[in-house]
This record gives C-alpha cells, structure tokens and sequence, in this order.
C-alpha cells in the first residue's frame, strides 16, 4: 500500500508541475529577414538581401537555382507568400515553406538574376512582413 501511495503522490506531483505552462508567444514578424545563395558545385554560404557566384568551367551548371531561406523569426504559427518580383509571378511551389528555389541562369546564356519577394504572415495574430533578396550569376570564364 505504501508504494501505490507514493506512486499516486509522485504522480500528483508530477501533473502539477506539468500543469503551469506558459502560454504561447504570439511571432513576431518585423525581424524578419531573408538570405540567399546560387547553388553551385562549391561551398555555397547564404548571405542577406543580396547573393552573387561565378560560373566556372566544372563549378556549376549555366542553368542552376538561387536559394532565398526567411530568417530571424522566433519560433510561432506562420505562413509564406513567395513571388518572382521578375514575372511578378506567384512561385506555388514554395507556397507555405521558409525557404524557396527558384531558376536562374548566367549573365551570359540569360539576365543573371533572380528577385525573389516573401510575404510572411503570422497566422495566430494576422501580422504580416515582407522581405525580398536579390541573387546575381555572373559568367566568370568569359
């Protein structure tokens, strides 16, 4: 009897200290901010608002994709709005993702460029923010 008593005690015990959690902190959308890289065969590190690489015989393909990641949001409920600022186009297939890819070719078979918009919106409060980076690819062999 004594230890189904203290199993119950401990159990009791147990739910208590369970039982005060802190209520959820609503995100918080004005940090946010977005980074990028152009995918190639090298060490490829993101960096804010702006990103640019080199093709290079054996680096990279002419037709490669540039990477644009959402950051600086605290953990929270939030949806993703991705548009190709270029065709003002809607890129469904990022919908609802942090992160998005996106074509882009060199300066010399196409623009080089890639402007990508990201409206983030905190679907428990309806805060919404935009962030955009732009990706460069450069022709370095010609």
């Amino acid at each position: 009897m004594r230890i189904n008593t203290s199993i119950g005690l401990g159990a009791v015990a147990l739910a208590l200290a369970m039982g005060h959690v802190a209520p959820a902190q609503a995100g918080n959308v004005t940090g946010a901010g977005m980074v990028c890289y152009v995918d190639t065969f090298r060490y490829d590190i993101p960096t804010p608002d702006t990103c640019s690489s080199w093709w290079v015989p054996n680096g990279a393909h002419h037709t490669s994709v540039a990477v644009f990641s959402v950051t600086g949001l605290p953990a929270g409920n939030y949806g993703f709005v991705w548009r190709d600022l270029e065709t003002n186009a809607i890129v469904a297939s990022c919908a609802n993702q942090n992160a998005c890819a996106v074509p882009i070719t060199t300066d010399l078979a196409g623009d080089g460029v890639a402007i990508v918009q990201a409206t983030v919106t905190d679907l428990d409060t309806g805060a919404s923010q935009q962030v955009q980076a732009t990706a460069y690819y450069y022709d370095g062999y010609t």
